[in-house]
């Protein structure tokens, strides 16, 4: 799973980014960084925990999730690039944005951007988005049309054409693609364009130690538009620098429940409709991910493609189970070890053993 952390310049994107991470990446007022920032943290699940406890396996993995955070965009877009090409390219590539609104006062920042007004930053940041989809569409456009009068009127690309029209109707429109609704033929025509203003979107409020949690009129606001979360970002990013018994007392000041890496995977969990399944056993116990209705087909091809290739069955018992009796034979006496076919629909905290043949 990738989430793009983006927003205009100086919201303190790279602060949450350092907040989730634990890295330490260049927070300077005047640092002018083009390369984004990589990290990749575990999801913290305590059912991995148990399982590994219980299975003792020579490995433990956790899943995963790596955020990137991007340069700033600029106040005013030039050419419409408010984001370097490149950037924009590796940001098409990720699951979800992750967009960073200012919510702190600062001299410097005041005087040089205005007073943090995140609801007026969110708009302008929407509106690049739907500016830099709009570019991309209207060239494919003229693409197809010189296809056609080159004789290249095939159904594939009447398809794309029919879709590619309604895109630059909504965004022309000022509506993001992510609230159109597409047929499903057409959603596979345009699913290589990866278009920002489709993919899905999480807000983080970034406050200041001294007005967190003081805002929820702005954050029901931002919700009518995406999931929004409030973080406190520089004191988050300080704490994140201390050991977890020494984090939690501060935390518990200011009235923070979870790290910001709890706060973070669990919304783009959320966000992305994911679920974890899991493998156990002495070598390894491992979590995997996939989207809420995956079968167990999809699941057999993230472990790896040739059980997917090759399915039989899924050997399937819950954490649930394994919770509650400690041990697989007790489970089997139960009646709780169910074989499931390939369109069984995995469900969260299943552990899976595929049988195949290839």
């Amino acid at each position: 799973m990738k989430l793009a952390i983006t927003g205009t310049a100086k919201t303190g994107k790279t602060t949450i980014f350092n907040a989730i991470t634990k890295l330490n990446a260049d927070t300077s007022l005047y640092d002018q960084k083009q390369e984004p920032n990589i990290g990749v943290v575990q999801v913290q699940d305590e059912r991995v925990t148990h399982l590994s406890e219980l299975y003792k396996p020579k490995k433990t993995i956790y899943a995963t999730v790596e955020f990137i955070d991007f340069a700033g965009m600029a106040e005013k877009a030039e050419n419409h690039e408010f984001l370097s090409s490149a950037s924009i390219n590796l940001m098409r590539t990720t699951d979800a944005l992750v967009v960073v609104l200012r919510n702190f006062a600062d001299s410097f920042l005041d005087e040089t951007y205005g007073s943090p007004d995140p609801v007026k930053e969110l708009k302008n940041i929407l509106e690049e988005f739907i500016l830099s989809d709009l570019v991309i569409a209207e060239k494919r456009l003229e693409k197809i049309e010189l296809s056609y009068k080159r004789g290249q009127k095939t159904p594939a690309l009447q398809i794309e054409e029919k879709a590619i029209r309604t895109i630059i109707e909504s965004l022309n429109n000022e509506i993001p693609l992510r609230e159109v609704e597409f047929p499903e033929e057409e959603l596979k025509a345009i699913r290589g364009f990866q278009f920002l203003s489709q993919k899905p979107m999480m807000i983080i409020l970034n406050s200041s130690e001294d007005n967190f949690q003081k805002n929820e009129e702005i954050l029901n606001k931002l919700n009518e538009t995406a999931l929004a979360i409030e973080f406190a970002g520089k004191f988050e990013m300080e704490l994140s620098r201390l050991e977890e018994d020494e984090a939690q007392i501060f935390m518990e000041d200011i009235g923070i429940k979870e790290s910001a890496v709890l706060r973070a995977t669990h919304s783009a969990y959320q966000l992305l409709g994911y679920i974890s399944f899991f493998t156990v056993g002495p070598d390894e116990v491992r979590a995997w991910t996939i989207q809420k209705g995956d079968n167990a087909v999809t699941a057999a091809g993230k472990i790896h493609s040739d059980l997917a290739r090759g399915f039989i069955r899924a050997e399937t018992f819950t954490y649930n189970d394994i919770l509650q009796y400690q041990n697989e034979k007790t489970i089997r006496e139960k009646g709780l070890f169910r074989l499931e076919g390939k369109t069984y629909q995995v469900q969260d905290g299943d552990i899976i053993n595929i049988r195949f043949n290839v």
